[in-house]
């Protein structure tokens, strides 16, 4: 494991939230929102939120995966950083912080599969039933499963070194 960098940490930090407010501001607020749109695994579901924002929402969509592309490598960056060179881990848990530090970019794997499956579903006719559906929704759990663990274990050991969650585990 790398030595702690609070510089890099904050410099990795600091692009990840660019990055996620630009794709905020691509997709807009739209009603339902974009993760009610990405956990649809109904037909239904899926092309009635597409409906729901309409034509200006629907090429808002379509737009942000270039953005949404250099954003996955942005946080699959993050974590690695973090979990690298966080100072979450002594020196002695290298192996807790490769685990972590795999997290996001494997979610980011799940990220790039749902997209391709997404612009396939745009691509083709407008509200019709596609297996693909519940096949990008899995991806999409699967990636907010990992990124919501990633920031419960990254809590836990901030909670941890401020003395307020007990002893953490190495």
């Amino acid at each position: 494991m790398a030595r702690a960098s609070p510089w890099l940490t904050g410099l990795a930090s600091v692009a990840l939230l660019v990055s996620q407010v630009h794709l905020a501001l691509i997709v807009g607020m739209r009603r339902p929102n974009i993760i009610c749109l990405q956990l649809s695994f109904s037909a239904e579901r899926y092309w009635g939120i597409l409906n729901a924002w309409g034509a200006e929402g629907l090429r808002a969509y379509r737009e942000h995966f270039a953005a949404d592309a250099l954003h996955l490598c942005v946080y699959a960056l993050f974590g690695y950083v973090v979990a690298t060179r966080g100072g979450l881990f002594p020196e002695s848990a290298g192996r807790a912080a490769g685990r972590l530090a795999a997290l996001l970019p494997l979610a980011a794997l799940f990220d790039i599969a749902e997209n391709l499956l997404q612009l396939r579903l745009l691509a083709g006719p407008f509200g019709a039933p596609s297996v693909l559906i519940p096949m990008s929704a899995s991806c999409s759990l699967l990636k907010w499963g990992l990124v919501l663990f990633f920031a419960l274990w990254v809590g836990w050991r901030l909670l941890g070194k401020c003395g307020l969650a007990g002893r953490v585990a190495h």
